[in-house]
């Protein structure tokens, strides 16, 4: 089957220092900028065009687990293991809220469409929906039994799907937090812990990758598993890190993106499973954590886990 073909536009290097580690990487709602947020407490701001950096933000006192632009492109959201959310004004590169109430560590978050709503995940094994305008917790949900490594909204806000280090994908109505539905995959009578969830374009599936290293498409009304994505060769993706994932539509084609633990970026089509083409994504093999997408995947930017960042233009379908 033809694949999608990419060229690199631009490649730098986040950090100098060695010792920091980078969990994320997040294009801005147009494209303009892009951020990244590592170990060192730093949120780095980019133009993308240039590759300058144009802000570095500090505050947090621990490493940054996550960030996340508001659709309307005004504001970030930055998570942290100091046990805090920061909301910053991308006009002026200043906090101008911090939230407070998780009891350990911050790992994800997420906004709602318009902006108005944050949702947090944490090792406190709960969730929050926060009012980001007042800055005040809305609602708790007692959602797991271990670390909340990834949670997603669906496109009309109505349903939040949390992974965790249990083993569990919860599904949740945002309105009440009730839990609408439950997602394990047992295979032998143990479960791995889940390291990602992303909803489908239509909210029908979630795509959960998870620490066995393979990526599973869920039809969670149904509560079954109807695709498994496994890496080069049938290898591993992912057995130690937690690595996101994207969907895709190149082309008239549906495709799913992950990086893996090797330095490659990995594309799939959903339906046939097949691996169509994997990229070089950092040249020394350092895991790539993240991979964001821009236009459905007309551009594509990378982080590995040393800072290595690629940013590729879609040049066509091989044939």
């Amino acid at each position: 089957m033809a694949g999608p073909s990419y060229v690199l536009r631009s490649e730098l290097k986040s950090s100098a220092d060695p010792q920091v580690k980078f969990s994320t990487i997040k294009f801005s709602p147009s494209g303009d900028i892009f951020a990244t947020c590592a170990s060192d407490d730093a949120i780095r701001i980019f133009s993308t065009e240039s590759t300058r950096l144009l802000s570095t933000l500090s505050g947090h006192r621990s490493g940054v687990s996550d960030i996340v632009f508001s659709p309307n492109g005004k504001y970030l959201a930055s998570c942290s293991d100091d046990l805090t959310i920061r909301i910053w004004d991308l006009e002026w590169f200043e906090c101008i809220k911090i939230l407070k109430s998780h009891t350990y560590h911050v790992n994800c978050l997420q906004f709602d469409s318009r902006s108005r709503i944050l949702i947090s995940g944490s090792s406190d094994e709960s969730i929050r929906v926060w009012d980001c305008k007042r800055g005040r917790s809305l609602r708790t949900l007692s959602a797991h039994s271990d670390a909340i490594s990834s949670i997603d909204l669906s496109f009309d806000d109505t349903i939040i799907v949390s992974g965790s280090y249990d083993g569990l994908i919860r599904l949740f109505d945002t309105e009440t937090g009730f839990c609408l539905k439950t997602l394990i995959y047992d295979k032998g009578g143990s479960s791995f812990p889940i390291s990602h969830v992303k909803l489908s374009p239509n909210s029908k599936f979630v795509l959960s990758s998870s620490l066995d290293g393979v990526l599973r498409l869920w039809d969670y009304m149904n509560n079954k598993v109807v695709k498994t994505y496994k890496g080069v060769h049938g290898g591993s993706i992912a057995q130690k890190y937690s690595l996101g994932t994207n969907f895709i539509t190149l082309n008239g084609e549906s495709l799913i993106n992950s990086g893996d633990e090797h330095g490659r970026i990995l594309f799939w089509d959903i339906q046939s499973k097949e691996l169509l083409l994997n990229l070089d994504g950092c040249d020394d093999g350092s895991p790539i954590v993240h991979v964001d997408s821009l236009q459905n995947g007309l551009a594509l930017i990378s982080i590995s886990l040393n800072g290595h960042i690629k940013i590729w233009d879609y040049a066509g379908h091989l044939q």
